[in-house]
């Protein structure tokens, strides 16, 4: 089940931790379109015919034309806490993108129409989707390890 809430306005300390508000302020896929125009999708995985089909459907709607792997992960990953400084500032691409979580966790930060940040937790199946000129920011959870198909429209 994907999970999406409002993050705390100014967070302090390690970037991997989920920063909520108390309470936490949940978001559901429906709202997190309506106020930043990113989507997260939960792909069937497990059924290798669904997914592909999932995944050509998504290059050719979208016109994605290169992906390829990524895999950040403590144990294998050089400069492991450099890569995670660099990956946590905020960004901005020209184009959307899409990513599929093949393994592991990881947030995506997206910056709303009002300016909040809104926190998404990443899992095994789901996908998301970033909308171009968006501010954007990622890091792994505290399991330090994600593996995903990372989509590209240039």
């Amino acid at each position: 089940m994907v999970q999406i809430w409002q993050m705390e306005p100014y967070p302090c300390g390690d970037p991997r931790l989920p920063h909520h508000f108390f309470p936490p302020k949940m978001i559901t896929p429906d709202d997190l379109l309506k106020r930043s125009g990113a989507h997260i999708w939960q792909v069937n995985s497990s059924d290798p015919m669904a997914l592909a089909r999932r995944i050509t459907t998504l290059k050719l709607e979208k016109g994605y034309i290169r992906e390829d792997l990524f895999i950040l992960d403590e144990s294998t990953t050089a400069n492991f806490k450099d890569k995670i400084e660099e990956l946590f500032e905020e960004s901005e691409e020209k184009s959307e993108f899409a990513r599929l979580v093949i393994e592991g966790e990881a947030y995506y930060d997206v910056e709303d129409n009002d300016g909040n940040w809104c926190r998404i937790l990443v899992e095994h199946g789901d996908l998301i989707l970033i909308p171009a000129h968006r501010q954007y920011r990622f890091t792994t959870t505290p399991k330090n390890f994600v593996k995903m198909k990372r989509f590209f429209k240039e």
